[in-house]
């Protein structure tokens, strides 16, 4: 399992490794093309990942907030709370996105105004806070789906003595009723795959990382043309005796032309890091969909298990449903496990992406 998301993740941890220890903006084309396909130890790349500082900060952070949601909701709620299985009645922090976003939106709010803001960088920040949104409902469905599973847990732990009893006791009637509660609960990841959320932000994002490498592309091609420009308009002036000399200089006015226009330049970068960001982004999302949909189809499966239990209400059948659960118990854990951790690895880059551009936007022109 852990190899087959090496496999995935290869192409996005080759762009990684050029996003956080490359500087872009002084990469040239043909350096900004070869490092989308270069070659990394992959097994490596993913374990140092998740040893960064920064994405343990992150994962404690939104760690700590979820722990004190959680906490407040278990200890304020009734005990028979525990058989309601509406995944929406967690009281998660209304500001969560904007808790764990950087920099905060508050911040960037303000930069906004300055009328020498680009949109397709206001757009940028609109949408890595909107990936920030799905992240944050996925967050929210894995919670649930911890609590749900303790009805499994349950169920594991006392059905071997209701098999090696056989009698009709009161644990028996009990574990019946945990298999159907658990059949009834909703799905926490059936709406976010259905209503397609992960689909929305991702065409939104691809377009807009089109529209960011285009102009990244056009600025180049102007800077370009702009120093090419100043060649004949410099030797036109200049009289046949005095021609190698003004050539030279207009060679160096070319080499130069960048020190120039550093607005132009500065602008192009910021649109180099933006749509480095923007890439990381989609294909993290594109990963939690695919982790988050195959954990989909494991859940639904074992509430199809936990019906058809329930409704016989057998032991024979209790039996198979046993060792169907416990079967598939690691298999299961590690799918969750694997989807919250690239869920954190998509918080971690989306605020890396946000400061990488923020600090590009307010710091000096070069």
């Amino acid at each position: 399992m852990f190899r087959f998301v090496l496999v995935i993740f290869r192409d996005i941890l080759s762009y990684l490794n050029c996003f956080f220890f490359v500087n872009g903006a002084e990469n040239s084309e043909k350096e900004y093309r070869r490092s989308l396909t270069s070659k990394l130890s992959v097994n490596e790349e993913y374990k140092e990942a998740f040893r960064t500082k920064s994405y343990l900060d992150i994962r404690t952070k939104a760690e700590d907030q979820l722990g004190i949601t959680l906490s407040s909701k278990l200890s304020s709620s009734p005990p028979s709370s525990s058989h309601s299985p509406p995944s929406s009645d967690l009281s998660f922090h209304s500001h969560f996105t904007d808790y764990l976003l950087d920099p905060p939106q508050e911040t960037l709010d303000a930069l906004m105004q300055d009328s020498s803001f680009h949109n397709l960088l206001a757009n940028f920040f609109d949408f890595s806070s909107d990936a920030c949104d799905v992240c944050e409902s996925l967050l929210q469905s894995i919670q649930q789906i911890k609590i749900n599973h303790v009805k499994i847990k349950r169920v594991i732990k006392i059905g071997k003595r209701v098999c090696n009893n056989g009698a009709k006791t009161p644990e028996r009637a009990l574990i019946f009723q945990e298999l159907s509660r658990y059949a009834l609960l909703k799905n926490p990841l059936h709406s976010i795959i259905n209503q397609a959320q992960f689909r929305r932000v991702h065409d939104a994002n691809s377009e807009l990382l089109a529209r960011l490498t285009s102009k990244r592309r056009r600025i180049r091609r102007k800077d370009s043309i702009l120093g090419v420009l100043v060649a004949p308009a410099m030797l036109g002036l200049c009289s046949l005796g005095l021609l190698r000399k003004k050539k030279k200089k207009a060679k160096r006015n070319m080499k130069n032309k960048s020190k120039t226009d550093p607005t132009l330049e500065k602008l192009g970068t910021q649109m180099d890091i933006a749509a480095k960001g923007m890439f990381i982004m989609i294909n993290d999302l594109d990963t939690l969909s695919r982790l988050a949909g195959r954990l989909c189809d494991e859940i639904e499966h074992r509430k199809t298990v936990a019906a058809m239990c329930a409704k016989s209400g057998k032991i024979e059948v209790l039996k198979e449903a046993l060792r169907e659960f416990s079967g598939h118990e690691e298999r299961f854990l590690e799918q969750l496990q694997e989807l919250e951790e690239h869920l954190y690895l998509c918080f971690h880059t989306i605020n890396r992406s946000r400061r990488l551009v923020f600090a590009q936007i307010t710091g000096p022109s070069s």
